[in-house]
């Protein structure tokens, strides 16, 4: 059985706009250009309660990245401008339903959008950039078996 942050880190490597060969970590940025990392965001997990047992979830998390910024008024422009095919690449996803696999007994409903993708720590040559997201998804009953997980 997969975690969820494992299906979405790599859901989000299929992303075409990902410089190719970069590290795609997870819960850990690097100092140095180009590198992505997908930060886990805590929330409330369970939106709600269905009798018999079924859940509807949320699964909150930050795609991030570690970019060249300073002066160039081009470069900075570059890095927004990639935040900006990113979220249409999710929205896309969305319209087509291209999902990340949760596995058996979970389906995605959608991915959502919570924040423009946007200079979050700017240093003197390198700036964090980020964009904030989260997964609705369905989670059956079945998923649990007596408090453990189906395998």
């Amino acid at each position: 059985m997969s975690s969820i942050i494992n299906a979405v880190r790599e859901y989000i490597s299929t992303c075409p706009y990902l410089e190719e060969g970069r590290i795609l970590g997870v819960d850990r940025l690097g100092a140095d250009p180009i590198e992505y990392t997908i930060d886990t965001v805590p929330c409330e997990p369970i939106i709600k309660e269905y009798t018999g047992g079924s859940t509807e979830r949320q699964f909150e998390f930050i795609f991030g990245s570690c970019e060249k910024y300073g002066q160039d008024i081009l470069q900075n422009i570059f890095n927004s401008e990639f935040y900006e095919k990113f979220a249409d690449w999710i929205e896309r996803n969305n319209w087509n339903r291209i999902y990340p696999d949760l596995g058996e007994f979970r389906t995605v409903n959608k991915i959502e959008i919570l924040t423009n993708g946007s200079a979050f720590e700017v240093g003197s040559n390198t700036s964090r950039y980020q964009i904030q997201m989260r997964i609705i998804y369905f989670q059956d009953r079945r998923y649990f078996n007596n408090g453990k997980r189906y395998r």
